[in-house]
């Protein structure tokens, strides 16, 4: 057994960079199309509100793509849907703000947050609705991912959110200039793990002086993917606790302060020592700005992040308008937070939780509605091109269409059915599917941590959290002075209750398994 030890932090905020708060839809009295689908709509739309992230720009008016999306929506399940939009920097604010204003928000995500919406019993349960109106959405979750999905999502018998349909399992990849790689002599076969990294960012700067070798990911400027990266490569399970407090590794069930374990120390050193040698930016820990603008102007090579299969790097591509590939350096491992982190909710203040359910359900297994609320209106904002893919209209691209949220494919329905790109080949999305199933799981998936009894210790921890990690883990701070201060802060805030209670959670959960 490893010696007890005391927090770890996730900081995900996955696949995210700042944008500006989108416009709404119309929310009229819009009446069902009476002919339908013969299912039996009511004459008059039941109304929800549906707010989404998009990682693209946000277009100042959406009414159109509103009206496309219940042109689908009213005549097939009688819902009328009031979209809204908001960049990832802004969204969990916006959805907050309505949820406890009583403002009405009924279909919303995650974006990593789970636990606390449960928590707050902001959360309706799903589990006596999805039999009668989610059977579609029920039936193509296990057919892509397999029967044990909604254990991440399911509490005290009840399930509270439906986690998005897509290539769950997400390997830490280095992104990089291809062109820069090549010019310095290197190919992407010299890279096999991080510790390949230092010769090459070597040559950048020789070759380059004004480049940065290396920047955080897109998803948060301050974070450079290594929470991810020493996941994959240790075997940590986060216990589905989205603030990073306790973990544990491997098989073993003692709850640990990540902080402290020799994983962490390690991954940190190495961060310490990149940033020593210059390959990071002095403020890497503080910078507001996204490294992948820093790459889209030629003044960055590479980053960190986790994406699945093997094709991501084509629409970064297409975002930054260079010549982008990326690098496997460590697997995937499933835990809870790994599955629950991107989950479709519905609010608990829902006047309309039906409706709400045959929404998700629609967008979980209708391709006509899951394509309009990624790419916008067919041959205004894109055109086919072929069975699986699609284009932008000649002369336009994702900055000058009037609508796209194809950067949102990773959260939004059923990955199987989205259109990709053209130039993405199809067949990634099958690995994407086939991985779900190979990637290795913890022995303690679907454990879900409810924190009620520590919450004051899980505020005081956060602010630590968020004090020391940006710099330890962006190289800033020296892991040799900043680490014991940083654990005896935590302990002073209440890390060691929070271990305590979740241990024993632990313990009950492992117990309740073995009498099912």
């Amino acid at each position: 057994m490893r010696r007890k030890k005391g927090i770890v932090s996730l900081l995900l905020t996955i696949l995210m960079l700042s944008s500006i708060v989108g416009g709404c839809g119309n929310s009229g009295d819009s009446k069902a199309n009476s002919q339908g689908d013969g299912s039996g709509i009511s004459a008059k739309a039941d109304k929800i509100v549906f707010a989404m992230p998009s990682f693209n720009r946000i277009p100042d008016n959406i009414n159109r793509v509103t009206e496309a999306i219940n042109a689908i929506t009213i005549p097939k399940i009688g819902v009328e849907v009031d979209f809204k939009v908001f960049g990832p920097a802004d969204y969990a604010q916006k959805v907050n703000l309505a949820l406890q204003s009583g403002e009405q928000m009924d279909v919303f995500t995650t974006l990593g947050q789970f636990t606390s919406y449960v928590s707050k019993n902001q959360l309706y349960p799903l589990e006596d609705l999805l039999p009668e109106h989610g059977k579609d959405l029920l039936a193509i979750i296990e057919k892509d991912f397999g029967p044990d999905m909604l254990k991440s999502t399911t509490l005290d018998g009840h399930i509270y959110g439906i986690p998005v349909n897509k290539g769950m399992s997400i390997p830490s990849n280095i992104v990089y200039n291809a062109d820069m790689l090549k010019e310095v002599g290197f190919s992407a076969d010299d890279i096999q793990s991080v510790d390949d990294m230092p010769k090459i960012f070597d040559a950048i700067k020789q070759k380059y002086p004004e480049v940065i070798p290396f920047g955080p990911v897109n998803v948060n400027p301050s974070d450079p993917g290594l929470i991810f990266l020493l996941k994959g490569m240790y075997e940590v399970d986060f216990l589905s606790d989205t603030t990073g407090i306790g973990v544990v590794i491997g098989d073993d069930s003692q709850v640990l302060n990540f902080y402290e374990t020799e994983e962490f120390k390690r991954g940190v050193s190495m961060m310490r020592e990149w940033f020593n040698q210059g390959y990071l930016e002095k403020d890497a820990a503080t910078t507001s700005i996204a490294f992948s603008d820093m790459i889209a102007s030629g003044r960055g090579f590479s980053f960190m992040a986790s994406y699945s299969g093997l094709e991501a790097a084509k629409a970064l591509s297409a975002q930054t308008g260079k010549n982008l590939e990326m690098k496997r350096i460590a697997p995937y491992y499933f835990e809870t937070g790994a599955v629950n982190m991107v989950s479709w909710m519905v609010s608990s203040t829902t006047k309309a939780p039906e409706g709400a359910v045959k929404f998700l359900n629609l967008l979980y297994s209708d391709q006509e509605l899951i394509n309009t609320v990624l790419y916008g209106i067919e041959g205004e904002d894109y055109v086919k091109a072929g069975e699986h893919h699609v284009k932008f209209p000649e002369g336009k691209d994702a900055s000058t269409v009037g609508y796209t949220a194809m950067l949102s494919t990773g959260i939004v329905g059923s990955e199987s059915l989205q259109y990709q790109l053209e130039g993405v080949n199809w067949s990634d999305v099958e690995l994407k599917l086939r991985e779900n199933k190979e990637t290795k799981m913890s022995p303690f998936f679907g454990f879900i941590f409810d924190p009620s009894d520590v919450k004051t210790q899980m505020s005081a921890v956060t602010n630590v959290v968020n004090q020391y990690l940006p710099g330890l883990v962006c190289g800033v701070l020296d892991p040799e002075t900043s680490i014991p201060k940083f654990v005896k802060a935590l302990n002073d805030a209440g890390a060691e209750a929070i271990i305590k209670s979740k241990q024993e959670q632990l313990d009950q959960w492992i117990a309740g398994q073995s009498t099912q």
